[in-house]
């Protein structure tokens, strides 16, 4: 882990070098990244998250998990799994909504998994809803199931 925390969001990512794309969604993508001033290699997770209870805001978040040597072979060749959260066991640099960089340490916060598999739960219906929509003769009433989905969702995770 480097000593020295990356700095602003802007000013780290026009550091970066992509080494490969992993994969990359409607709402989030992973790749392999260096930084050109200091070497180290990082896994870098992208996602967005729209706030219905913002107006529809759209938040963009980065995440660095600083990776070994072994670690960017293991990811460039398929050999090592990377999701996010279920890979991210080690410290790891992640954004705000205040373009800072802050070191976050993911074993402090084992029940957040639950919030997460809630979180991929929801991405899930999102994408079912984003296919369905375009055939949909009622959707309006597609648009209320998503949301009575979304709804159940919630109840579950607040509930555990």
């Amino acid at each position: 882990m480097p000593n020295e925390l990356p700095g602003n969001v802007t000013e780290f990512l026009s550091r970066l070098q992509t080494v490969k794309m992993l994969e990359t969604t409607d709402f989030e993508t992973y790749s392999i990244v260096k930084d050109k001033e200091s070497g180290q290699h990082y896994l870098r997770y992208s996602f967005f998250h729209i706030q219905v209870s913002a107006g529809g805001t759209r938040f963009d978040y980065e995440q660095f998990l600083p990776l070994e040597a072994d670690d960017v072979l293991g990811l460039v060749f398929g050999e090592q799994p990377y999701r996010f959260p279920d890979h991210w066991r080690s410290v790891y640099y992640r954004s705000g909504t205040d373009g800072r960089l802050m070191l976050f340490d993911p074993s402090e916060n084992h029940d957040l998994e639950k919030a997460a598999a809630a979180e991929r739960d929801m991405l899930e219906k999102l994408l079912e809803y984003k296919q369905r929509w375009q055939a949909a003769e009622q959707r309006e009433e597609l648009t209320k199931q998503l949301f009575a989905d979304l709804d159940e969702i919630m109840k579950k995770t607040d509930d555990k």
